[in-house]
């Protein structure tokens, strides 16, 4: 049978593609590059692309897969989820810990199993420059460690340039609380302050406990290092001391003397595993309010503005029985070094042009762009955003594979701003 092809001039050109099916192809393509390739096609591609091109900062998933959000759907946002394998670049056998800006802090392990001790390596990756990052000197501080064992947050200082500068990385052990890195140099371990959040300003890096003391650490390179740039504190101390009940101990009251590494008085220790972890800053209990129903979660943040103040978010979740959990309350205190306060922020406490962007192991104030909506802070464990102007939850549904995972493993990326 012969086959009948279309005349040419029946042919229209990939120029008259309608910009409906563009927006679908340009959403099934997140990387920054790809999206550039498509801009070049032609000036009626360029246009479609500088309508749909807005998005929100992708939610990455533990086992590297992660979901891509626009703000335009009848339900605030429409969302697309990509399975493991589209990062280029990234071990096979790689689980995302963290990120800061465009760079994924990455966990590998010698056995996928949980109940033996596992060897660890770490990395920095950035997927959308192909570069990578070893951390040979976080492996030796962290090697063998057990399944309860757990990396929280990891944040580095310069964003644009990790490998030149301190990271901080947070972790559930008493042992090695915090430990400060600088690629190719060496470390400093920060052990028994029961930190729960951390936060670099400056030359200093603040970290917060479950009772909302506030520590401050300077840090410095090492004098005595031949390169003289090994993360070394130099000067350390609690600035915000939290309010004592009657007859209440204070834990932490060690710091207000001398920083150094901590004696472990802060932290109850007996040689069990369980007993030498840093609690989470979460508060757990019964909701004591009208509809009385249901657990109430209290967990606290640091971040630090676009203006460079510190904030801590106090964020109270109610979790019915039988349905999903919602932000209840959202309190931001400014922290007041010279009084030793917490400042309770009630009014505009974000400023004209910023948002936030929060989870368990994330945080980050930035200026607005694409998508997102200045004033508003963006969790990724509820289906809703919090607006700082009306003081109000506002429906904003996430990818239902999220809920997969354990919101303590789930963080934000920033790819590169496309400019269209």
């Amino acid at each position: 049978m012969a086959v009948v092809s279309p005349s040419a001039s029946l042919l229209r050109p990939w120029s008259d593609l309608l910009p409906e099916l563009l927006g679908h192809i340009i959403a099934y393509l997140p990387f920054p590059g790809d999206r550039a390739r498509l801009r070049a096609v032609c000036r009626g591609w360029r246009s479609a692309a500088r309508r749909h091109v807005r998005q929100l900062p992708w939610l990455v998933l533990p086992d590297a897969s992660f979901c891509t959000i626009a703000a335009d759907g009848d339900d605030g946002c429409t969302s697309f989820f990509f399975r493991r394998g589209n990062i280029p670049g990234l071990p096979e056998d790689a689980t995302i810990v963290g990120s800061t800006g465009a760079w994924l802090a990455v966990d590998r392990t010698d056995d996928p199993r949980r109940d033996v001790n596992h060897r660890h390596s770490y990395l920095l990756h950035n997927p959308f420059s192909g570069e990578t990052v070893p951390l040979p000197e976080l492996d030796d501080v962290i090697g063998h460690v057990s399944d309860k064992f757990e990396v929280r947050k990891v944040l580095m200082r310069s964003p644009s340039a990790p490998a030149d500068d301190v990271i901080a990385v947070m972790t559930n052990s008493c042992y090695c609380n915090v430990i400060l890195c600088h690629p190719g140099k060496g470390v400093e371990i920060l052990p028994y302050f029961g930190i729960c959040d951390v936060a670099f300003l400056g030359d200093c890096l603040y970290g917060i406990t479950a009772h909302e003391d506030l520590l401050i650490f300077e840090l410095d390179g090492d004098e005595d290092d031949d390169d003289g740039d090994r993360p070394i504190v130099v000067n350390g101390g609690r600035v915000i001391k939290h309010p004592l009940a009657d007859g209440e101990k204070d834990p932490w009251s060690w710091m207000d003397d001398n920083a150094g590494n901590g004696n472990g008085d802060g932290v109850d220790n007996d040689g069990n595993d369980n007993d030498n972890l840093v609690s989470d800053g979460e508060d757990i209990g019964p909701y004591t309010e009208a509809p009385y129903q249901g657990h109430a979660i209290t967990t606290r943040k640091l971040v630090v503005s676009q203006g460079g103040e510190l904030l801590m978010v106090r964020r109270l979740m109610q979790e019915p029985p039988f349905t999903r959990s919602f932000t209840r309350e959202v309190k931001v205190f400014k922290a007041d070094v010279d009084i030793g306060k917490w400042v309770p922020v009630d009014h505009d406490p974000l400023a004209q042009d910023e948002a936030l962007f929060l989870s368990r192991a994330f945080s980050k104030c930035c200026q607005v762009f694409g998508d997102m909506k200045p004033g508003f802070m963006y969790f990724e464990d509820a289906d809703e955003v919090f607006d700082t102007r009306l003081w109000t939850a506002m429906p904003f549904t996430i990818p239902w594979q999220r809920k997969l995972f354990r919101s303590e493993w789930t963080t934000w990326v920033f790819p590169p701003e496309v400019v269209v």
